[in-house]
Parts: C-alpha cells; structure tokens; sequence
C-alpha cells in the first residue's frame, strides 16, 4: 500500500520482515562487536547466516539487507583501522571477495554489484570497531534507493532461502586458498589471569611478555586447556569467568586460534614461587599495557579489564 500526501514521506509497507527488523540484537561482552561474537561461535553458524569460514575471515549474511544476497567479507580479528590488517588478512579477504562476487552471480543472476568498505562511523560504518566488506547484489530496475529515501527495503525472497541457494553453490564452488591460509588452523586456549588486582604475563622464548597460552589436546575442551596451560605456564591454579573473543595468526608455517578466556587466579601451586620472577611476572593493568609485545595483546588486554569490571557492577 502506498501512502501520500503534503510533506509526508512515501512508505511501502512490507510487514512480513518484522521478524527481521523488529528482532532482538543479541547482546555481546564488553568491547567484543557482534561480528566477533559470531566468529566465536561457530556452533550458530546456520542461525547467523555465516556462509564460509575462512582461516583468517569469514563471509556472512547480512541480517539487514539493502537488497537481496547482501553479503559482508569479515576478518576474524577486530580492527578498526584498514592498516591494522596483517599481510595474510589482506590476502584471504582479496580472495575471497572475487569468489563471493561469483558466488553472488550464479544462483543469483544479478546484473551487477556494489562492494564497499566504510571507514568510520561518520562514512556509514554500522559496526565502526570491526572492519567488514559488503558485497551488495544489484539488480536492473531494483528499489536500492528506498532505505535512503523512505528507510524502508523490499526483499523478494527470506533470508534462509537465499541462505541455502548460497551455501550450495558454494559446495559446488570451493573457496580459493593460497599456501598456508590451506592449512586447518592449530586450536589454543589462552587467558588473561587476574591475581587480585595484578595481571600474571610470561616471558616467551624471544623474550617478549605475553599472556599464558598453549595447544589444545585430543579430546580437551577450551576451557580445559585454557585452566591446564596457566598452570603449567605460571604455577596458578584458575577458574574461566569469561569468554574474551578469537584470534587467528601464522607461526611457523601454520595458522594459530586462540580462544581467549578471562580468568581469576584460585591458587598458588608448589610451583608458582620457581616462576615468579623468571618467566612469570605480576603487573598493574597499567604496568600490563606498556610491557606487552603486541597491539593484540592490549586489545586483548583492555577487553578483559571492561569485561572483569562490568561482572563486578552487575
């Protein structure tokens, strides 16, 4: 139905999405976007649309299209800024963006699409604090004006039906690869360890500080390992408290993904006194922030501080 009339706006009444529109955002940890909250949690892939799994980004659906097969290109890591990409992000994510266009097309039979990245909230970023790419499929004649002159979309199809057209052209139609982005990534479980107020980091084998971390075993949950490795790494026995978010990066020749955990120290063993003060150290928050080797870590680091503090108001 079409409504007019004096200063007025248009409106196209398409009541069929409100269960898209008009859906609950789920809620995310402290400092973690929603699109991190999805890469950790691969067991909802189906109900997050997430259409592949990359090793070091994933493509998604949009749960609030511009038009139909709107799609976003998403690194696992959350970065702001499009230098903060490592070489291998950049990589996967130009090899990926040509296949979904592909991808888009077949099933699809779209005339054209629109990429784009938006840097920044104030260019129109939706999640300014994680970068992500939206491959937008465009049709000759499609309504593509009407968010901006009415906010209102018509989709001629539900989300899931072009959901599956998608996933199966995909089977059909491999991912691209290259070297190492091939290789299934080794899983880890690491934590930021809280000893009262102080924050437990070891010295690595190059001498940098870092939080404790190490190889999940067979048949070893995440939080198994994250609690065996703090306390092989540090002599602390831990409890998890909280999820912290994923991490993907190359070492040695294969991929690496940590599932941080914030933690809170319950012990010390017989052999904390033999690390303290050679490969385990205790800091400040503070005094944590500038000794860590790397932007991650802080990142990383600063989460866990939000996170600690809002269990402690709620």
């Amino acid at each position: 139905m079409n409504e007019t009339g004096g200063d007025e706006q248009q409106r196209l009444w398409t009541p069929w999405r409100m269960r898209y529109v008009g859906g609950e955002r789920r809620p995310t940890p402290p400092g973690m976007s929603i699109f991190s909250a999805i890469a950790a949690d691969p067991s909802h892939d189906v109900e997050n649309f997430v259409l592949h799994r990359g090793a070091r980004a994933f493509v998604v659906m949009n749960l609030y299209p511009y038009n139909t097969g709107h799609c976003m290109v998403v690194p696992y890591r959350q970065v702001a800024a499009l230098d903060a990409l490592d070489t291998g992000e950049m990589i996967e994510i130009g090899l990926l963006l040509p296949w979904l266009t592909r991808v888009l097309q077949t099933p699809l039979r779209c005339d054209g699409l629109n990429l784009g990245l938006n840097l920044g909230a104030v260019a129109g970023a939706g999640v300014a604090e994680h970068l992500h790419w939206h491959v937008v499929p465009r049709w000759q004649g499609d309504a593509n004006f009407m968010p901006i002159v009415a906010r209102t979309t018509v989709m001629p199809e539900l989300l899931p039906d072009t959901y599956a057209k998608l996933r199966t052209t995909m089977a059909q139609d491999p991912a691209p690869m290259l070297g190492i982005l091939a290789t299934p990534p080794v899983p880890q479980a690491g934590g930021v360890i809280f000893h009262g107020d102080r924050i437990a980091l070891r010295r690595a084998r190059d001498g940098a500080l870092v939080f404790p971390k190490g190889h999940v075993e067979a048949g070893e949950s995440l939080e198994d390992a994250v609690i065996r490795e703090a306390m092989e790494e540090t002599g602390l026995a831990a409890r998890v408290v909280a999820p912290l978010g994923t991490h993907l990066f190359p070492f040695k020749g294969k991929m690496r993904h940590v599932t941080w955990f914030l933690m809170e120290m319950t012990a010390e063993t017989d052999d904390f006194a033999a690390h303290l003060g050679t490969d385990t150290f205790l800091f400040s928050p503070a005094e944590a922030d500038s000794k860590l080797a790397h932007d991650e870590s802080r990142a990383l680091l600063r989460r866990a501080i939000a996170t600690r503090e809002r269990r402690t108001e709620d």
